[in-house]
């Protein structure tokens, strides 16, 4: 199945006449802004209207933006322009797994975002529900990290994540609050072995139904919340934690995910490769991995499912 994505740039001019529509302008101003006929303008605002803006127009003043969906490409785009991580946005109203689509497009910088997604995986292939009204999205990064650190990176989405969200951690890649699971992350590298490209996936639960053991933030807060203000938060967390992450700051991070996390000093079942293992969890290692205490042996392991005994 082909998925058609709206693909805006964060700094295209159309992101601009939005903004403008918002207060009102005629056609031939649109006109002159876009650099097109009057026809492609009237074209350009059944698109937004297609999209869910919903325009009046009036003879003599032309067309306003009297109310804005809570998430389309151009909104998004405005409160990416400040951001140094994404310069183009993918959105689609469906899509299989934007995880995928970001593999699929393979380019750097580059946000994939969707309504809806068919076949949402989590680690080790799970499904991820993926109902309207959640938060979907991968981040496409430029090939800055070395592959060694891509478990950092998982961490240290959570923890940006997790101070957005005002919720708690769960090794290794689960946001919670209240032991149920409020947002997942996907972090994959994709592309040549010798420069490989990691798309990091996020899925957060706003406004959408969930899983006996999910929560949104409807659920915990008894009302709906704007999906564009909790992406824009999350986004601006990411940032400023990956640039720390960069520029060396991983021990600051950790310390930060281990104020954060619900599972240090419990019980805890990990189910990996080669086998299980059951103990208390001590700490989290220097490179990311879970220190366990087995009773008498202490072990460390770097991947796995962490389920509380």
């Amino acid at each position: 199945m082909a998925y058609r994505p709206y693909v805006v740039g964060v700094q295209e001019v159309s992101v601009e006449v939005v903004e403008r529509l918002k207060e009102g302008a005629s056609g031939e101003t649109l006109a002159e802004l876009l650099g097109v006929s009057r026809t492609a303008v009237w074209k350009f605002i059944r698109k937004l209207e297609n999209l869910g803006y919903v325009i009046e127009r009036k003879k003599g003043t032309g067309y306003r933006i009297v109310r804005t969906p809570d998430l389309s490409p151009y909104e998004i785009a405005t409160i990416c322009r400040d951001l140094r991580l994404i310069d183009e946005i993918y959105y689609y109203t469906v899509v299989d797994s934007t995880n995928r689509r970001a593999k699929e497009v393979a380019k750097p910088k580059t946000l994939f975002i969707a309504e809806r997604q068919t076949d949402g995986r989590g680690r080790y292939g799970r499904r991820w529900m993926s109902e309207a009204g959640g938060l979907y999205f991968s981040i496409a990064l430029p090939p800055q990290l070395p592959v060694e650190e891509i478990p950092k990176l998982t961490l240290t989405t959570g923890v940006a994540v997790a101070k957005a969200l005002k919720a708690m951690l769960k090794w290794p890649n689960d946001v919670l609050y209240n032991g149920r699971k409020l947002c997942g992350i996907l972090c994959e590298l994709f592309g040549e072995i010798e420069d490989p490209m990691v798309v990091v996936g996020i899925g957060i639960n706003v406004n959408n139904p969930t899983p006996s053991n999910g929560v949104s933030l409807k659920d915990i807060h008894g009302r709906e919340f704007n999906r564009l203000e909790v992406l824009r938060d999350v986004l601006v967390s990411f940032e400023r934690h990956y640039f720390r992450l960069l520029n060396g700051e991983w021990e600051d991070i950790r310390e930060e995910w281990k104020c954060l996390s619900e599972t240090l000093g419990r019980n805890v079942v990990v189910r990996t490769a080669r086998g299980n293992y059951e103990g208390k969890a001590l700490d989290l290692d220097l490179d990311g991995g879970l220190i366990l205490d087995t009773g008498g042996k202490i072990v460390k392991i770097f991947s796995g499912d962490c389920f509380y005994a």
